[in-house]
């Protein structure tokens, strides 16, 4: 394991003791300065450096983290591991698509009363758990303005709602791929009630070739979400790509996380000038 991870365990409060790995991936300096450095929080934390199990590649945020450093600056990043069967559940806030369920009842075989959203329980395990000993442990900028949260697929939905539910926590979001599809409009009803202050920034991304049966539908639903957070925030406090050619896949991710890293500290600037 690279020096720069350290693993730790949690038992979540907010969700009967269960069990989470987080990764605490330090800038490459960090042991020979005394300087204070952002934060970003992300999902999927064990495929930040070694090899998702479903595509065979990692975000390689270590590499990221490294190239961009003189341009950009340094970052602690903080990886929450995803649970092997509650994964869905924990990065969901609204309720799921009654196929999801059926999936996750047939498939995962996680039993009908334990399929329920999670994301609140989640969200507050980050906030008063996890957050609270990074900023205890580590030299970081504890501030909003300098906290991030971001994550893919489904970890991109409870990224948006965690990252919006805690504006008093969190400035910038980063939205990969959100699996949209698996809870549609009930997700939008979710977020339209949301006051959202105009210092919150937010990236989003989608491929063109996310789903093969399922491509265009993914692009209409990131252009809803697109529409819905430019109307809250404005403009200038979203940024939208979308990745031609693209697969739902670490592969490209990565490529992507550049443009958002950048993001982070463009925004950050922006927000210390207000």
């Amino acid at each position: 394991m690279n020096q720069r991870v350290i693993i730790k365990e949690f038992a979540m409060n907010s969700l009967h003791q269960r069990h989470k790995l987080i990764r605490v991936i330090l800038p490459k300096n960090y042991d020979g300065s005394r300087k204070r450095y952002p934060v970003l929080y992300m999902h999927d934390g064990q495929n930040l450096v070694d090899p998702s199990s479903f595509s065979g590649f990692s975000w390689d945020v270590v590499k990221t983290m490294d190239e961009l450093s003189e341009e950009c600056g340094d970052m602690i990043i903080v990886g929450l591991d995803s649970h092997s069967t509650k994964r869905i559940l924990e990065y969901t806030p609204a309720p799921l698509e009654k196929n999801v369920v059926k999936y996750l009842q047939k498939t995962v075989g996680i039993p009908k009363n334990e399929i329920k959203a999670e994301a609140d329980e989640y969200g507050e395990f980050i906030i008063r758990q996890v957050k609270p000993f990074i900023d205890y442990i580590y030299r970081t900028l504890p501030d909003r303005i300098h906290t991030f949260i971001a994550g893919s697929s489904c970890g991109g939905i409870i990224s948006a709602y965690i990252g919006l539910k805690y504006q008093d926590k969190f400035s910038n979001i980063g939205v990969f791929s959100p699996a949209l599809e698996f809870v549609k409009e009930s997700f939008f009803e979710t977020i339209q009630k949301i006051k959202m202050e105009n210092t919150i920034y937010l990236y989003h991304d989608m491929g063109t070739e996310e789903n093969d049966n399922q491509s265009k539908l993914y692009l209409d639903l990131q252009d809803k979400f697109d529409s819905l957070i430019r109307t809250k925030l404005g403009n200038d406090n979203v940024m939208k790509i979308v990745d031609e050619g693209a697969t739902h896949s670490e592969f490209y991710w990565v490529k992507r996380f550049h443009q958002y890293y950048r993001f982070c500290f463009e925004k950050m600037q922006d927000n210390s000038l207000d």
